[in-house]
C-alpha cells in the first residue's frame, strides 16, 4: 500500500483548524473596528474541527509543546 501512495507523498494539502463559528449580522460586521472582540460559545478544552482542503478531516485539542501551539488528533473521520 504505502508504494502506491508513494508518488502522491509531495502533495501539499492546506489544513485548517475550527475553534468555533458565529454568525453575526451585516450591519454588525460593517461596524466592527480594529481592537473590537467577537465573543465564541466555545471553551478553551473544546475540540476543534480539524480540515484538510476545506473537507473535514477529523477532531483535535489544542496542545502546548515548549512554547507553541500544537494539534492531537483525537478522532478521524
Amino acid at each position: 500500500m504505502e508504494e502506491k501512495l508513494e508518488k502522491f507523498k509531495d502533495i501539499e494539502l492546506k489544513v485548517s483548524l475550527v475553534l468555533g463559528r458565529k454568525e453575526l449580522p451585516l450591519s454588525r460586521v460593517l461596524k466592527l473596528k480594529e481592537g473590537d472582540l467577537i465573543t465564541f460559545d466555545v471553551k478553551l478544552e473544546s475540540y476543534l474541527e480539524v480540515l484538510l482542503n476545506e473537507e473535514k478531516f477529523g477532531i483535535g485539542e489544542l496542545i502546548v509543546i515548549n512554547d507553541r501551539l500544537g494539534l492531537r488528533l483525537v478522532d478521524l473521520v
